[in-house]
């Protein structure tokens, strides 16, 4: 086991040198000049000399060659130093301390939201299959991958406002500080969230279900008269669950991703929201910085997936 963390370990690096490339060949081929923007304001109504605008530059670092700036970010990065925000000026790494937990709640809280309902829908379903209780929930997991996120995230305000006259409160509460209206803010974006999470996984689940319960093993079991709990939970959840534990990290990684949209549309002040900010403006230190920490995300929660493979299915093995 050891061995085999060092060998994934040591596989972050390419990937993630492939990622800071990526990054930054987009960050530089986007249009407009952060510099200029600084000056003149995001709507150009400013007037700039050339003169302010070679300084601003050469302060900014952006008049330096390409292959420079990006040796420079490396290095930084290496020695945990982000760079500044162009915006705010401030340091990337504590504007990152200061959100990422805000975003990592969001999604902790839709993963396990999602985790409670998709694994018993996808079971019932399986057991229960051509009934109308199958029938259910299979419209509600077709609806679920249906519908976007942000379309079903919009759905809830407009119907909260209309039928309540409510909305979450705004700004954001500490879940430390006060939680009662922390959970006011989170729960909605976590509950649009998890609705596509749980479609995806529930789906996966009865089929995997399905697969299992027509094995060999599983009939002898049921031959055995051992009561239905007892085959579904001990025999044929286990096995099927190794696809959906698979499934459920990239799904993870996407709540990455849908966070973006959440937190902009439920006015969170989480890292989604930061990064649409930051492409606006062309803020390079903390876009790049972003990435590289939802890569890292990424690339761990992958990892944490394998080790559970081993967990589920005893064959599996880390050696060699």
């Amino acid at each position: 086991m050891p061995q085999y963390l060092a060998r994934r370990l040591v596989m972050f690096i390419p990937v993630l040198l492939g990622v800071s490339l990526l990054i930054f060949a987009l960050m530089r081929v986007l249009p407009g000049d952060v510099a200029l923007m600084i000056l003149a304001g995001s709507s150009g109504e400013g007037s700039v000399t050339q003169e302010q605008l070679r300084t601003l530059r050469h302060k900014l670092g952006t008049d330096r060659p390409v292959y420079e700036q990006y040796a420079r970010w490396i290095w930084g990065l290496a020695t945990l130093d982000a760079g500044r925000s162009l915006k705010t000026d401030q340091p990337v790494l504590d504007e990152i301390r200061r959100r990422f937990p805000i975003t990592l709640e969001l999604a902790v809280l839709t993963a396990v939201i999602a985790t409670i309902v998709s694994l018993p829908l996808g079971v019932i379903s399986a057991i229960r299959q051509d009934t109308w209780l199958d029938y259910v929930m299979r419209i509600i997991s077709i609806a679920g991958l249906a519908a976007p996120t942000f379309w079903i995230g919009t759905l809830m305000i407009l119907a909260m406002v209309r039928f309540f006259n409510w909305i979450p409160p705004l700004g954001f509460a500490s879940l430390i500080d006060d939680p009662a209206t922390n959970i006011q803010q989170v729960i909605w974006p976590a509950l649009a969230l998890g609705y596509h999470f749980v479609a995806v996984v529930s789906r996966m689940t009865r089929s995997q279900m399905l697969e299992v319960m027509r094995q060999d093993y599983i009939r002898t079991a049921w031959s055995k008269g051992l009561r239905e709990r007892f085959v579904i939970y001990r025999h044929a959840l286990k096995n099927a669950l190794i696809p959906v534990i698979t499934l459920m990290g990239l799904q993870f990684a996407f709540l990455l991703g849908g966070t973006v949209i959440m937190e902009t549309i439920f006015v969170i002040p989480g890292l989604g929201r930061t990064l649409v900010e930051s492409i606006t403006f062309r803020d390079y230190p903390m876009v790049q910085a972003i990435v590289m920490l939802f890569a890292v995300v990424i690339l761990v929660s992958n990892l944490f997936v394998d080790l559970v493979y081993a967990w589920l299915d005893p064959r599996i093995s880390f050696q060699g």
